[in-house]
């Protein structure tokens, strides 16, 4: 799987791609062996690796399979979190070059390593080396998804996704088959036993698989992606058969496009592969239910048809019954692991046991207000249980207050007609209670001006005489600054007194030469903050 490679230049990943029988605990295909085979999917997956980098990738595959390494065992794809996006994430199916160059040629061949098979420094080319080799390659290919996964935020590991072992003679091989296929079965080993992917098969050709393994039949539990055909036709063909594995062929590859196009093939067998449980993480109250179900999905990604007969059980908190339906017992714990198994196969969702709602605490708002006399300020309550959570629905709320006022049973406070306070309004519901403080507040000091005369008309050279009051309110007791304005031009204003508490005569003696009309006087009166205005008339004649 190089990029120099006639078959294919990169991975791509298949939704689920494959479910492959496990040695070492990998789920493996299981072809028909039906021999007139047609491709299931007109729509070709492809795949895709480090020649791609930098480079457009395929547009809209079915499915899509990645390189983890740059074309040789040890030495990881640059792109390979980029490709892992385009095949879909969590949907990508990968595949790892494998190769066995001997210690003469490798920097990492496993010379003294102990486990899993015991490489003796005096003997280092035996089969038991070339199995360590074979399972550290692998391992460092997993470790490279990992990583790629892991800087992508993905919420599963590279094990749920479907691997492939890429078995070519562009990469180093021994001339003694059996230390190649030593090499093969402890990356088997690795994938399957360690790393626990969710199927394992075994991209190659007859040819190049009878070159490097000898037509081994070892791996015959695990499925073929054929490559080699020159377009499509030739990869339907390919379909058929058991292929090199002879465990059935899966998938079949092809040139388009400039891409390294893939077949899934009608041969393999749906193989229940992953079972999803639904929800994933859910919560009850003690004593309650809560109903989950389970979706049984084959090597492919998609639905088993029919759905297989699920069994389920659960660690603790309560029980469940053959259709999913757990119901909770009577102690709050938890999480506890639902899961749903049909054969070797299983899922799981999370429960966790919750005490029932209690009502523990009650918040009264606003916390505390001010209210004149005669208004009204509106509480509200709110009952939160044990967990600071609102109940569902809300307790009803007995309403009191400790004075200043009343309150009604919707919470609705009305002050009385003196200030005072704080008083403490109180909402109960049995026995919890909450309370907030309002305080009753006098009107605000205020004063008001009033004039007569309403109109005064005089001659010219006269002194048209007004009486302005201030009338103090709610307890004002400053004094008030007049002023005027309006007055025809020319004439003289006085007030007395000025500041006034009370009534102040205004007298306006006009020009003798100035002008004649009906003029509207203002009289502004200020206090600090407080200012007031009042009018009068003024006509004056010849």
């Amino acid at each position: 799987m190089h990029g120099s490679r006639s078959f294919r230049s990169v991975i791509v990943a298949v939704i689920a791609l494959l479910a492959l029988v496990p040695a070492a605990g990998v789920d493996a295909a299981a072809p028909s062996g039906s021999a007139s085979l047609l491709a299931a999917a007109t729509v070709p997956g492809y795949d895709i690796s480090w020649p791609q980098c930098g480079a457009p990738y395929p547009v809209n595959p079915a499915f899509g399979i990645v390189g983890a390494n740059k074309g040789i065992v040890f030495s990881p794809n640059p792109c390979l979190a980029s490709e892992v996006t385009w095949a879909g994430g969590t949907s990508a199916a990968l595949y790892a070059n494998a190769g066995n160059p001997g210690p003469a040629l490798s920097t990492h061949w496993p010379t003294g390593q102990t486990s899993p098979q015991v490489c003796s420094a005096a003997t280092p080319d035996t089969a038991a080396c070339a199995y360590d080799y074979g399972y550290n390659a692998a391992a460092d290919s997993y470790a490279a998804a990992v990583s790629a996964f892991a800087a992508l935020g993905l919420s599963t590991s590279p094990a749920g996704s479907p691997w492939w072992l890429d078995v070519e003679i562009s990469n180093s091989w021994r001339t003694d088959v059996t230390l190649n296929v030593a090499a093969l079965s402890g990356a088997v080993y690795y994938l399957g036993s360690v790393a626990r992917v969710a199927s394992l098969g075994f991209y190659s050709t007859s040819y190049q698989w009878g070159v490097i393994t000898g037509g081994t039949t070892t791996f015959s539990a695990y499925p073929s992606w054929v490559a080699g055909a020159a377009d499509a036709a030739g990869a339907t063909a390919n379909c058929a058969g058991p292929g090199f594995t002879g465990g059935g062929v899966t998938l079949a590859q092809y040139p388009s496009g400039g891409f390294d196009a893939d077949l899934r093939c009608s041969t393999a067998t749906p193989v229940l592969t992953t079972i999803t449980v639904s929800p994933a993480t859910t919560s009850v109250a003690t004593g309650g239910s809560a109903q989950f179900s389970a979706t049984g999905f084959d090597q492919f990604g998609s639905p088993i048809s029919p759905q297989s007969p699920f069994t389920w059980s659960v660690s603790g908190g309560g029980t469940v019954n053959g259709s999913g339906l757990f119901t909770a017992g009577a102690a709050a714990g938890g999480p506890f692991t639902v899961t749903a198994s049909s054969g070797t196969v299983s899922g799981t969702a999370s429960i966790t046991v919750t005490a029932p709602p209690v009502l523990t605490k009650i918040t009264v708002a606003p916390a505390s207000a001010s209210v004149q006399t005669g208004k009204t300020q509106q509480l509200t309550a709110t009952g939160l249980d044990q967990f600071g959570q609102p109940m569902t629905p809300q307790p009803p709320f007995t309403w009191s207050v400790s004075g200043g006022g009343t309150i009604t049973t919707g919470g609705l406070f009305t002050a009385g007609s003196t200030a005072g306070g704080p008083f403490t309004v109180i909402a109960t519901s049995g026995t919890v209670s909450g309370t907030a403080s309002v305080t009753v507040t006098g009107l605000p000091q205020d004063f008001s001006l009033s004039m007569s005369p309403a109109s005064v008309s005089v001659r010219r050279g006269s002194t048209a005489t007004y009486t302005v009051t201030v009338t103090p309110s709610n307890g004002f007791s400053g004094s008030v600054t007049l002023s005027l304005s309006g007055q025809p031009s020319g004439s003289s204003v006085t007030f007395s007194p000025n500041p006034a508490t009370g009534p102040s005569t205004l007298s306006v003696r006009t020009s003798s030469s100035g002008p004649r009309g009906t003029f509207t006087l203002t009289i502004t009166g200020r206090s600090g903050t407080l200012t007031h205005t009042v009018t009068t008339r003024l006509s004056v004649t010849r």
